[in-house]
């Protein structure tokens, strides 16, 4: 989502005359897009704005409030002719900026801007403001996105672009910060996610990857309908899916296969919850959509599972895999976090048995970090460092054995 986020913004500033360059030194206006998933983000995103202080001049420190990791740097050179204020700006963008964004302004004087994921559509608006009155920006408020963010037809991959269908969470796994960083659960209308693929066959692209916290959450309605949510037996139907009277996840692959030019269609990423049988027909009939799904299993416990807010237990996982596999015959990669709270070597153990079991093509593997405002933020992390390194190490030497003999 950030690489797609940054690119749009890059997109925004091109449209408006600027320039990319690549070194900081040349650039007028820089920007930290950053991720609030796991804290040695956040802590690489600090550093790397502290590095850029030496880059400005003393400037005013008062601060004008517009509204109460993985990081993108952006660096643009201005083409355009000087404004008033033509000093370099420096800005953090993204969910560290609505996570902790006036804390960290406060603490550092050298910033200018500061926007959370919600309002990327209005900087380009902010940078000329700080530069025309001097002031410093602050926008870290929730809200729904303008369309005007994906009108852009800068791509960086030529051939290739990732279109996001839906923005936020609203799942609230325990762990999880995206709820409070980027909302809840809002999908974009299928006639605007569509009319942007066609227009990136248009720019020649084949390749399409639609984009979402939990693509199967995605579901649109118009103002007049009712949603209505159908009943299954179990996980592996269609009982945890919330469908519309206008369009699933499903339902939009299958428009977005159905556009003629597109030769190359996948997506991230699913949750194993209401993942359905009928999503992997729809991947098995398809030509189009790539044999491949990320599947995030996160721990084998069932006892962790319950306290992570997963909604599935390490059996329905591995059913949900052997069905995957049967139907669609294709490759697998997953998520796992060690170190959880309350984790006990037997809960470690049963989640080593599902990186074994499945045979996952990869698997980003993670120790777990508490993040604010989550619910096991409340939890006491009394799993010590050096275990959840122990389990880190296992785990990874384990997939790398995996991966070096997969035949999938």
């Amino acid at each position: 989502m950030n690489d797609r986020d940054s690119e749009t913004l890059l997109g925004l500033f091109l449209d408006k005359g600027y320039s990319s360059v690549e070194n900081p030194e040349d650039a007028d206006v820089i920007l930290v897009n950053t991720c609030s998933v796991r804290d040695h983000a956040e802590n690489r995103a600090i550093s790397l704005l502290g590095s850029y202080k030496n880059l400005k001049e003393p400037q005013n420190p008062k601060c004008k409030i517009q509204n109460k990791s993985k990081i993108s740097n952006h660096k643009f050179s201005d083409t355009r002719p000087p404004t008033p204020d033509a000093r370099k700006i420096i800005g953090l963008i993204g969910c560290m900026a609505r996570n902790r964004g006036e804390e960290i302004l406060k603490k550092m004087h050298h910033l200018d801007l500061v926007v959370g994921p919600a309002h990327f559509d209005k900087i380009p608006e902010y940078v000329d403001k700080i530069r025309q009155e001097g002031i410093r920006v602050i926008n870290t408020e929730d809200g729904e996105r303008s369309e005007i963010l994906y009108r852009p037809l800068y791509r960086l991959e030529p051939g290739y672009a990732q279109v996001v269908i839906s923005t936020g969470c609203s799942n609230y796994c325990s762990y999880c910060v995206v709820p409070f960083v980027r909302g809840p659960l809002r999908c974009r209308k299928p006639k605007d996610i569509i009319d942007e693929v066609k227009r990136n066959v248009d720019l020649g692209i084949r390749r399409i990857t639609l984009l979402g916290q939990n693509v199967n959450d995605y579901h649109h309605k118009p103002p007049s309908h009712q949603v209505t949510k159908s009943q299954g037996e179990d996980l592996r139907g269609t009982r945890y899916a919330v469908h519309s009277t206008n369009a699933s996840f499903v339902e939009l692959l299958k428009m977005v296969a159905g556009i003629e030019g597109i030769e190359e269609i996948d997506f991230i990423t699913s949750h194993p919850k209401n993942t359905s049988r009928e999503l992997f027909q729809v991947m098995a009939e398809s030509s189009k959509i790539k044999k491949h799904i990320h599947l995030p299993f996160q721990s084998g416990s069932n006892r962790i599972l319950g306290l992570m807010n997963r909604g599935y237990t390490g059996k329905d996982y591995i059913d949900l895999a052997r069905d995957y596999r049967d139907l669609v015959k294709g490759t697998l990669s997953t998520d796992v976090i060690v170190g959880f709270p309350q984790e006990t070597e037997d809960d470690f153990l049963q989640t080593k048995d599902i990186l074994e079991k499945v045979n996952f093509k990869y698997a980003y593997i993670f120790k777990y970090s508490p993040r604010p405002n989550t619910k096991a933020c409340s939890f006491k992390d009394d799993v010590p460092a050096e275990e959840k390194q122990r389990r880190h190490r296992i785990l990874l030497g384990l997939q790398k054995q995996i991966s070096l003999t997969n035949k999938l």
